[in-house]
């Protein structure tokens, strides 16, 4: 009789427990959607020492993902400024993510806006080391300024600007 009752407790906890999971993952805020989103493209674009090519292709789709059809991305220190469809994005981060052994991203300062209903305005500081195939280390601080626009219930990138920042 114990034994059964401890049985029911337990069942009701992990129940418990889930349906607070559930409803927290589905009344989660714009705000930890988007935050949620800059987490998952560091961890997806960083990378350790010799990766399979499978592993490879299948972060580059998760990040590929992450976009919207169309995107605009602009990088003056590398001459980009472009529109990019949504295909064509994880072949360009496979591209990129291969010229390094080691890549690590972070993102800080972390500002987000919504200048409008389905639009998000995200201002934020990343940080990137990595290590060339040919052993070099690179180590680069940009001012990032990005639109993102709600699609449902997740938010793509719809344009990504990296901001030149006066030097002294």
């Amino acid at each position: 009789m114990v034994n059964v009752n401890i049985k029911m407790i337990i069942a009701a906890a992990v129940l418990g427990v889930a349906g607070i999971l559930v409803l927290f993952w589905y009344f989660q805020s714009d705000e930890a959607r988007i935050k949620k989103r800059f987490k998952s493209i560091a961890e997806l674009a960083s990378k350790s020492g010799e990766e399979h090519e499978l592993t490879a292709a299948v972060s580059a789709k998760k990040i590929g993902d992450m976009f919207a059809d169309p995107c605009r991305i602009e990088i003056p220190s590398y001459n980009i400024s472009r529109t990019y469809a949504k295909k064509d994005i994880p072949a360009h981060v496979m591209g990129a993510r291969s010229r390094y052994s080691d890549i690590s991203m972070k993102f800080h300062d972390i500002d987000i806006d919504f200048p409008e209903e389905g639009i998000a305005r995200v201002t934020l500081t990343a940080y990137v080391e990595a290590v060339w195939i040919s052993g070099e280390a690179v180590r680069e601080v940009h001012e990032i300024a990005c639109w993102l626009e709600k699609i449902e219930k997740d938010w793509f990138f719809n344009q990504i600007e990296v901001v030149t920042v006066l030097e002294r």
